[in-house]
């Protein structure tokens, strides 16, 4: 049986010790943990939460009306197109993510596939392992990444670290972004774009960094891929259902593009005979971007801060989605 006078943080899935010596260290809070994805332990929990440390839970209207002592729900990362924000809203209870704490991470994260991508590393790999060795190195053509254009969609807090890693691989980069003024992002030595399918066929890379809405959901589909260059490779370590599957299935397939770096998609777990998976010219990853070691102890720790800020009044506005509530 719980302690009336301590508030309860319901956890969804496991979190970093770090996280949890942070809750744990308070007198004051009870800890009930749920596992991952489990939406009726989640449901039955949340009655009696005071806060939720959400990493891939649906928060919907029906769970927020049914936990009467509500007062924070605090993703476990920077997504939120699984919370109801505007049931939030309306009872007032903030919804807060992690800052910059996994801003690193999936910023190399879309170097990597950049790189893994322009070096042709999935079949070089493979086939050097098969004993292919002279016809991996001199049958599988590579790009570089100097001097070639990017264009990074969305300049928030990923966005702009990913244009620095690029200017450290002296690419030329391009940003869009309607959300950021554009002397801002000429500040950062990026080149503003107001509108991106006017340069789609001029570059040589393009990445995502945009979360999923109504406005960005198949953001990039057929009429846009088909704008892009033949050497041109395409990542997205943002969310799934941004660039459309299918179309990118079909320019993929018939060698439109060069190649792509797809850590999202549009469902998640991702079944195993996703076509995707059949081409050799796409790096595909399980939603891995932020799951690097240190990544995962920043967002957990944050998170955890973030509800324990809530309860004693000094929760940080930046950490706020929902910044009518404040």
């Amino acid at each position: 049986m719980s302690d009336s006078h301590k508030k309860t943080i319901v956890i969804d899935g496991d979190v970093h010790p770090s996280a949890l010596s942070v809750l744990e260290a308070q007198d004051d809070v009870e800890l009930v943990k749920v596992p991952l994805e489990d939406a009726a332990a989640l449901a039955e929990a949340a009655t009696g939460a005071n806060g939720i440390l959400a990493r891939s839970a649906r928060i919907t209207p029906e769970l927020i009306a049914s936990a009467n002592g509500l007062q924070v729900v605090s993703r476990h990362g920077v997504g939120y197109d699984r919370v109801n924000v505007e049931t939030l809203s309306a009872r007032k209870i903030p919804l807060t993510v992690t800052g910059t704490a996994n801003s690193p991470s999936v910023a190399e994260h879309a170097m990597m596939f950049m790189l893994a991508c322009a070096k042709r590393l999935r079949p070089t790999d493979q086939r050097t392992r098969e004993g292919d060795f002279l016809k991996a190195r001199q049958e599988l053509g590579r790009v570089e990444l100097l001097e070639k254009k990017v264009l990074i969609i969305g300049f928030g807090r990923i966005g702009k670290i990913v244009a620095r890693r690029c200017q450290g691989f002296d690419m030329d980069v391009l940003a869009c972004d309607p959300y950021i003024d554009q002397q801002t992002i000429r500040d950062a030595g990026v080149i503003p774009v107001e509108n991106f399918r006017d340069v789609l066929s001029e570059i040589d890379y393009l990445t995502i960094h945009v979360p999923l809405s109504d406005e960005t959901e198949n953001l990039i589909g057929a009429e846009e891929l088909a704008q892009l260059k033949s050497t041109a490779i395409v990542v997205n370590c943002a969310r799934g259902g941004i660039i459309n599957e299918d179309a990118l299935y079909e320019v993929l397939k018939n060698e439109k593009i060069f190649g792509a770096g797809v850590d999202v998609f549009a469902i998640e777990p991702t079944p195993g005979d996703h076509p995707l998976f059949t081409l050799d010219n796409v790096l595909v990853n399980p939603h891995a971007a932020a799951s690097a070691m240190e990544c995962l102890e920043r967002m957990g720790v944050q998170a955890a801060q973030n509800i324990l800020d809530q309860f004693d009044g000094k929760l940080d506005p930046e950490m706020v989605v929902n910044q009518d509530v404040l």
